[in-house]
């Protein structure tokens, strides 16, 4: 049974693995500082040690964030983005101006969680931050 978004008309459904996305505000580079971007870090650890998500997949490129999440309690996709926006901040110590809201697609059955994983970690070689995704810092996934 799914949980209702009033404000944007999406289900969060239990168990439903999510490719997310959400940004900084305008797009700044906030990321591009080590200890901001490890205090992304920090807050999905402890999402996942309080039950709420299991990230599987995730890389921090210096203005937006990429996910593959599944929820893990009956509560509002937005709600666990919320959290993760919100103590983001706290754990870098300053406010983190995050844009509005998030781009999220629910990831099928039929989908190779492995490509989606690739494509997520990939991000950086694509933006052409490094050539290798080994010299990038700010990622991890239990696919690879």
């Amino acid at each position: 049974m799914g949980y209702k978004d009033a404000v944007r008309h999406r289900y969060s459904i239990v168990g439903q693995e999510y490719l997310l996305t959400t940004c900084t505000q305008n797009r700044n580079p906030i990321f591009h500082n080590f200890q901001s971007a490890r205090s992304v870090v920090r807050v999905m650890r402890q999402l996942e040690i309080q039950n709420q998500a299991i990230i599987t997949c995730w890389v921090i490129m210096p203005d937006h964030i990429h996910l593959l999440l599944q929820l893990k309690i009956e509560k509002e996709l937005s709600g666990v983005v919320a959290l993760l926006k919100v103590n983001a901040s706290k754990f870098a110590g300053f406010h983190i101006p995050w844009q509005k809201g998030f781009h999220e697609r629910a990831l099928r059955n039929y989908e190779d969680r492995r490509t989606v994983a690739r494509y997520i970690i990939m991000n950086p070689v694509r933006a052409g931050l490094v050539r290798s995704i080994r010299q990038y810092p700010h990622w991890d996934s239990s696919f690879l």
